[in-house]
């Protein structure tokens, strides 16, 4: 679904493609099949990133984990600067895809890209973004960054997915070969100003509780 020209949001009217990468797991410029994506539509590029952790019930991340991800994306951000994007957007939220859909408004963005995840809550929260997105004219796209094929391209002959891994291998060794891992965009050009932004060390302040 493409969006409409006329469509306006806090960075004023949608004249141009300006497209969100969310980052999530995959916090690399290298490999990352939706950034280069959105370098590739030669629009503006806002990186982001939602900590959303109440989302993950009882696998809320502790402190450890807490430092890890701020390490990551410190180190996200600055690669991303070398590449020319601005600052890496960040939001601290309760709701992932409520928090996606006020960057898109607020920045003016007409294109959310994203790479997939399999667990079973990220793929009911990723049928909900591109639902609601969706709905207010944004092309939502996700792409593959983790696997050398999909689970629903790798299929036995009546269509069903492998129950025994000899035969799930053969049927790979058969397939086209996947990709070549890809290297991190030349360029990326972002045009946003830096009232969106929100700085990452502010996503760890609240502790959950003292054991955390």
């Amino acid at each position: 679904m493409s969006a409409s020209p006329s469509m306006s949001g806090g960075a004023g009217e949608r004249t141009r493609t300006r497209t969100v990468v969310w980052f999530r797991r995959d916090l690399r410029v290298e490999d990352n099949p939706a950034l280069a994506a959105a370098a590739r539509t030669a629009g503006e590029v806002v990186p982001a990133y939602v900590w959303a952790p109440e989302e993950d019930g009882p696998y809320y991340p502790g402190r450890v984990s807490r430092w890890w991800l701020s390490q990551s994306l410190k180190h996200l951000d600055a690669s991303l600067r070398r590449l020319g994007a601005t600052r890496l957007v960040t939001r601290r939220s309760t709701d992932t895809v409520a928090a996606l859909l006020e960057l898109v408004r607020s920045t003016g963005a007409t294109h959310l890209f994203f790479n997939h995840l399999y667990d079973p809550l990220s793929l009911v929260r990723d049928h909900r973004v591109k639902q609601v997105l969706g709905a207010e004219g944004i092309t939502v796209q996700s792409f593959n960054s983790d696997l050398l094929y999909e689970p629903w391209e790798v299929l036995d002959d009546h269509g069903c997915p492998f129950t025994m891994f000899t035969p799930f291998w053969n049927k790979c060794l058969c397939m086209v070969d996947p990709p070549a891992p890809m290297l991190p965009p030349k360029r990326i050009n972002s045009g946003l100003c830096t009232a969106f932004f929100f700085f990452f060390f502010f996503l760890f302040s609240r502790k959950r509780n003292n054991n955390y």
